[in-house]
């Protein structure tokens, strides 16, 4: 194969990857942002909207992004691991985290 060719493979590749990760993040912080709205509806006296979710979404997302293996991330594009053990935890590690840093910017 002559290095150009290779070249085109890995740069096609590279691009099916970004596009795999942006549109799984896009989901993950959808996903977020829904979950939050219902967890936080009965709310009395504050009308919360889906701006209100965007940085926590954000934080949650990147850091989701940034912990999960491969696989795993393929299983939550797969939407095979809403329930799954290793999930929640992720998620809780991502609260933990997003929570704090949240903490330390208004402080």
């Amino acid at each position: 194969m002559s290095i150009q060719f290779k070249v085109l493979v890995f740069l096609f590749m590279n691009f099916c990857l970004q596009t795999f990760a942006g549109e799984l993040s896009v989901d993950l912080h959808k996903a977020c942002t829904n979950e939050q709205l219902s967890q936080h509806k009965d709310i009395k006296g504050h009308s919360l909207g889906v701006s209100d979710f965007n940085e926590y979404c954000s934080c949650e997302t990147d850091f989701v992004m940034e912990n999960a293996t491969k696989e795993q991330l393929s299983q939550i594009s797969k939407k095979r691991s809403k329930n799954s053990n290793w999930f929640k935890q992720l998620k809780s590690n991502a609260l933990k985290r997003c929570i704090e840093q949240k903490q330390q910017t208004t402080t």
